[in-house]
């Protein structure tokens, strides 16, 4: 019978972390067309730090059961494959979104920069500020995917087949190895 619990996390691990919340990506979007003043790009940058706080400990609370199940359960084949299926789609997502990152950041900077020349020191500081607020969020955004494929890869090698289980083909077996691991006959008393 399989062992639900595996499954169960393995399907939470799939909703929760390879297919975050879309946290960055449009705010970048939006800014890369100008749509936002500095105020409001400042209440976006807070409330985007509160929504990637949360999305971490989402996944931290997906590693945990992660461990948990697989710790717990027995491990088939199939778990193994559908873990091999979410390191790849991670490591995928991480590098097509560091892609376009450097795109809307390199964008967003150029306009920070041109922004920069027409305001007081105050303000220029203040535009860099929130550039550099940005990218720390674009950092940490991509740099949880990449930290999930590596939690996944030391699961998926701690559980894997080469993890040296030995398997036993008959009872025969089992018996001689039964007897093996028995202690040895106390010497006799006399």
């Amino acid at each position: 019978m399989p062992d639900a619990s595996i499954d169960l996390a393995l399907y939470s691990a799939a909703l929760n972390i390879t297919a975050p919340p879309a946290l960055i990506r449009p705010f970048l979007d939006q800014l890369a067309e100008g749509q936002f003043s500095v105020d409001e790009i400042r209440r976006r940058c807070a409330e985007n730090g509160v929504r990637l706080k949360a999305h971490l400990r989402k996944g931290e609370r997906t590693r945990k059961d992660l461990r948990a199940a697989f710790d717990l359960q027995s491990v088939e084949r199939r778990h193994l494959d559908i873990l091999d299926m979410l390191i790849a789609s991670l490591e995928a997502k991480a590098a097509r979104d560091a892609s376009e990152f450097d795109g809307l950041l390199d964008d967003f900077k150029a306009r920070v920069s041109t922004l920069s020349g027409s305001v007081d020191v105050g303000e220029a500081a203040e535009l860099e500020e929130i550039y550099r607020t940005i990218e720390a969020q674009v950092r940490v955004e991509i740099g949880e995917l990449v930290d999930v494929a590596q939690f996944l890869r030391g699961l998926r090698s701690r559980c894997g087949d080469d993890r040296g289980e030995k398997r036993l083909p008959d009872s025969e077996s089992l018996k001689t190895l039964l007897g093996s691991l028995s202690p040895s006959k106390p010497p006799s008393v006399s």
